[in-house]
């Protein structure tokens, strides 16, 4: 992983989550609440031309796109 990489969760109509790893996504959901477990997504292979559905969830991937800076790293 890039750090790039962000995983789309979405619930029904109206609830949607963000999170940086499969297995994040895990820290909130279990396999039941979402139908899925998390060995099938792996072997599933999510990319962004093909989400996961199944009758409880749709689950994207996609990059998160950052303006670059100039900051100072903090010391």
């Amino acid at each position: 992983m890039n750090g790039k990489t962000i995983y789309h969760v979405c619930l029904g109509d109206d609830e949607h989550y963000y999170f940086g790893s499969i297995t994040a996504i895990y820290d909130k959901f279990t396999p039941e609440q979402i139908g899925v477990s998390l060995s099938r997504l792996w072997s599933f292979g999510i990319t962004t031309e093909q989400p996961y559905r199944n009758k409880k969830c749709v689950i994207y991937r996609g990059e998160i796109h950052r303006k670059k800076t100039n900051r100072k790293p903090s010391k």
